[in-house]
């Protein structure tokens, strides 16, 4: 049981460590990672803040995540 739990635990932290360097080779590249859309909270700033509805602030987001490339 105790083999078993090992190479579990051993698959899982090969996984982790894959993962990490992924993510660290890409922050040396200078890409970033931009979510697909805006969060809640760009939402309910967009709306309390600016009366705008959520078409007009994903159009937002989505023009400034293209300006940026």
């Amino acid at each position: 049981m105790t083999n078993q739990n090992m190479t579990a635990s051993t698959i899982g932290s090969r996984a982790l460590a894959t993962a990490l360097d992924a993510v660290s080779a890409m922050g040396q590249t200078g890409h970033t990672m931009i979510p697909e859309s805006p969060n809640t909270a760009i939402f309910n700033v967009g709306s309390q803040q600016n009366d705008l509805g959520e078409d007009k602030i994903r159009q937002i987001f989505v023009t400034m995540i293209e300006a940026e490339q």
